[in-house]
């Protein structure tokens, strides 16, 4: 398995696709991608899938700063409830730790940082080592991320937000120049990281607009439904691995200890010290998230195990009378009246 993003990362994809004259569906199947996952920015698709459309779609099309085109499409809608937390943060330092310490449920392949040292502050990119080593060239979806990143700056900061410099670790593909025109500033290549340095006190900024109570519940939602903050352990992370994979198919064993970098093996006896097992995690998604979805919403019984991972709806059934002593079509009866969770 290689490490997922939400599909919202192909934000005015086919738009910019057609404006060079071709056609992304095609492209899309090429890399891997479903054409439709494009339409749902909540679907996820593989990390790599991604890197290979940016790549394809800049060799076929001689536009060698695609990714970075493809980033004036984008801002925080493309990282979902993650994005909320950004746009209601208190200021802008908090918006970016926020992002930071839930960039997991973006992507696992995916880190940002943020550094100060007196008074200029460095953002740092990164790809983790397990996605980056099976890279060839990180220069697309590198730039794509930064571009990205600048569109978030702004949104939060303002329109006129300009970095100090700009830093990338590989050889342009395009000219210096197009680089300097899009950032409005200094750009190194060959860098040790992918990042950008602006004024320290730009983290003390407000972030205009936002509300403090919108934060709160996306913030609740974040830490207790969708997987448990980080640092909440081995376990925790394994959840939030599993939950985004179920509707892909890619949750087995293998698939999820590939992830981590580990030995399907090591995982499980590292799961084992903290007393359960990668069976178990997977059974208590399925259960609490059907749970969920039975009480909540009218979501058809044959899309419903499609996206808890089931290849038929019998064994959906199966699993449903073990959890809840009934069908799952008497489960939602009985309990459609509760109160919806978060």
């Amino acid at each position: 398995m290689s490490s997922l993003i939400r599909s919202g990362c192909l934000t005015g994809f086919s738009a910019l696709m057609s404006s060079l004259g071709g056609e992304p569906e095609p492209l899309l199947r090429q890399a891997g991608i479903r054409p439709e996952a494009i339409e749902d920015p909540d679907e996820y698709i593989p990390y790599r899938a991604l890197v290979t459309a940016l790549d394809l779609a800049a060799a076929r099309h001689d536009c060698p700063d695609f990714g970075l085109r493809l980033s004036t499409h984008q801002g925080l809608d493309i990282l979902g409830p993650v994005g909320v937390i950004g746009r209601h943060a208190t200021s802008v330092g908090d918006a970016i730790d926020a992002i930071g310490r839930f960039m997991y449920q973006y992507s696992p392949a995916i880190e940002i940082a943020v550094e100060r040292a007196g008074e200029v502050a460095d953002y740092h990119f990164r790809i983790r080592p397990r996605v980056q080593r099976t890279l060839v060239d990180v220069a697309q979806i590198g730039e794509l991320s930064l571009g990205a990143s600048l569109q978030i700056f702004r949104m939060l900061i303002g329109a006129d937000f300009v970095p100090l410099s700009v830093s990338l670790p590989h050889r342009p593909a395009a000219p210096l120049a197009t680089y300097e025109a899009h950032f409005g500033c200094h750009v190194t290549t060959r860098q040790d990281h992918l990042g950008f340095r602006f004024a320290s006190d730009t983290l003390d900024r407000p972030v205009e607009g936002s509300d403090p109570a919108v934060r709160k519940l996306v913030l609740e939602y974040l830490s207790g439904v969708v997987g448990g903050a980080v640092g909440s352990g081995l376990p925790a992370e394994v959840r939030s691995t599993v939950k985004r994979a179920l509707p892909t198919r890619r949750f087995g064993l293998e698939d999820v200890a590939e992830s981590f970098s580990l030995h399907p093996r090591t995982l499980q006896r590292q799961l084992a010290t903290h007393g359960t097992t990668y069976q178990e995690i997977v059974d208590e998604v399925r259960h609490e998230l059907a749970d969920r979805y039975l009480r909540t919403t009218a979501m058809p019984l044959a899309q419903l195990a499609d996206v808890l991972g089931y290849s038929e709806q019998s064994s959906f059934s199966r699993s449903c009378r073990r959890w809840f002593g009934c069908s799952p079509q008497a489960h939602r009866a009985a309990t459609s009246q509760a109160s919806p969770g978060p």
